[in-house]
Order: structure tokens, then C-alpha cells, then sequence
């Protein structure tokens, strides 16, 4: 009777391990989220400027279409190519990053310094910088835009990275996109605060030259108040956009903004928006000036 019974046992245990194994081998360990490989991609792009330098960093995580600005929208390789070696170090770390619900399109953002001797050099000079990134045939994510503003403090961190708690999620399609009807409602505002107080999110950045980010819709609310007197209404408008398609629930508009004073000086600005849908309508995420120098 023992024999039986030490059989049974046995068998029951031969039974549970090899359920145990099939289970194993049909639950493949976790695959990294597309916000996950949207970081670390970015933070490979910062090391490979670290270790190699700026120029083979854009060169290597650029795509072939991707956009800088130089000074205005140009592209990457093209410009990268052309640039002399230079041990000057560009570093920089993500600070807040998001992807689409479909994961093709990601954006991350955060501080840079520039050090123009190399790395033991003191930093001379500080900003913010926007990426937009996009997930490429092979399930790599690649550069598709690039650009940033200067400001005085050094901002850039090691602390952890955040996201919005909807980061990867929302409808995986939209039919219709932001228009030039949304872009003129901000724009053609004789307050741009007040145009751009509609549409933004409340955990919105607004980046403009020569000052610190302004996170959260209150904030950019009253902080571009401040600047509106750098866009005075007595001014002429005019802005060229492109709007991109829309990757799940985010689509970004490029563009340049000039103002025509009243003696024909003029002022250009690029800016890029980043749009986001949600609670059924476009919501803007992100939104940076970066001022085009005059021509000498």
C-alpha cells in the first residue's frame, strides 16, 4: 500500500513539474515598454556623445529624413556630415518622456550643458532640448527632430525620469488632426497667452529663450504673459506650419513664426508643438520658440 501511495506522490509531482515547465516556456520574459526602449535609446544617444562625441551621436541616431534646426529646418545628416570633429561635449539627460498609444512616436525632453573643451572642461553654457522620436521598421527608435532654447541655469539632473500616468495609452486612432483654423486661434491672438490658454494641458512645458521651463498650464499661462511684449500686436503675423500625420493619440506642427514690426524689422522665430487627444479633443503638451538669428 505505501508503494501505491509513494507512486501517486510521485507522479503527482512529475505532473506539477512538467506543467510548471510548459507554463514556463509559453510566458516569455516581459518585453520592455515602447516608453521603456524610448529612454534608453535616448540615453545611448547621450552616451554615444559622451564616449564619441556629438557629431557621430547625431550622425548615429538620426534618421535620414530627421530635422534640426540650422537655423532653420534642414536636415540632420546633411548638417552633422558637414560639421567638423570637435572635442567640445554637448551632454544632456532626459528629464520627461512620452510615447504614442500606437508606440510609433515618442518625445523626450530635459537639460543640456555644453562643454567646449571636452569633458573636463568647466560648462559654458545651459539650455532645454526637445526630441521627437519615431519607431523605425525594425523596432528601433530614431531621431526625426531635434531642437532646443539656451537659458542661463544649468538645469540638466540625474534624477529619475517621469511621464504622464497615460504615457503609451488613449485611442490608437484619431481621425482628425490640429488644423491651421487651432494654430490661428493661438497665433493670431492679440494676447498669445490668451490664445494658447484653450488648448493647453495642464501638465503642458512651454520653452522659450532666455528662460527657465514653464511646466503646468498655470504656469505657462502666467509666464507667457510675461513675454507677450515680445510679441506685440501692433506687429505684422505671419507663420508657415507643417503638421505631421497623426502616430495614435500624437501628432506634433513645425513651423517658423515672423513678426513684421513697424518699420520692417523682422523677427523669426521656429517653433515646434507637440499635440496630444485627449478626453476627446487635441491637447497641446509641449510647445518651444527657438529664435532665429538675424542675418548679418
Amino acid at each position: 500500500m505505501l508503494k501505491i501511495l509513494d507512486m501517486k506522490i510521485a507522479l503527482i509531482l512529475f505532473l506539477l513539474g512538467f506543467c510548471l515547465l510548459d507554463a514556463s516556456a509559453q510566458s516569455p520574459a516581459p518585453v520592455a515598454s515602447d516608453l521603456q526602449k524610448l529612454v534608453e535609446t535616448e540615453k545611448a544617444f547621450a552616451k554615444t556623445a559622451f564616449e564619441k562625441g556629438t557629431k557621430q551621436a547625431f550622425l548615429a541616431f538620426l534618421a535620414d529624413d530627421g530635422v534640426v534646426f540650422n537655423p532653420t529646418e534642414s536636415n540632420g545628416k546633411l548638417v552633422w556630415q558637414n560639421r567638423p570633429e570637435s572635442p567640445a561635449l554637448l551632454a544632456w539627460n532626459p528629464a520627461w518622456a512620452d510615447v504614442s498609444s500606437d508606440g510609433s512616436l515618442g518625445y523626450t525632453t530635459g537639460g543640456w550643458e555644453y562643454r567646449p573643451k571636452g569633458k573636463t572642461d568647466q560648462p559654458a553654457a545651459f539650455g532645454e532640448y526637445v526630441t521627437l522620436w519615431q519607431k523605425q521598421a525594425d523596432g528601433s527608435f530614431k531621431v526625426i527632430l531635434d531642437i532646443g532654447i539656451g537659458h542661463p541655469a544649468n538645469s540638466l539632473s540625474t534624477a529619475p525620469w517621469k511621464s504622464p500616468k497615460d504615457a503609451g495609452n488613449g485611442p490608437k486612432t484619431v481621425k482628425n488632426g490640429v488644423n491651421n483654423d487651432i494654430l490661428n486661434s493661438i497665433f493670431s491672438n492679440k494676447s498669445m497667452a490668451n490664445g494658447y490658454f484653450n488648448y493647453l494641458a495642464d501638465d503642458c512645458l512651454v520653452l522659450r529663450e532666455g528662460s527657465l521651463p514653464f511646466a503646468g498650464k498655470q504656469t505657462a499661462f502666467v509666464g507667457l504673459e510675461r513675454l507677450d511684449a515680445d510679441f506685440p500686436s501692433t506687429a505684422f503675423l505671419d507663420f508657415q506650419a507643417n503638421t505631421s500625420k497623426i502616430y495614435g493619440n500624437l501628432m506634433y506642427v513645425s513651423g517658423l513664426y515672423k513678426l513684421t514690426e513697424k518699420d520692417n524689422s523682422v523677427r523669426k522665430w521656429n517653433f515646434v508643438q507637440i499635440w496630444k487627444h485627449r478626453a476627446g479633443k487635441w491637447q497641446l503638451v509641449l510647445d518651444i520658440f527657438n529664435p532665429v538669428p538675424p542675418k548679418k
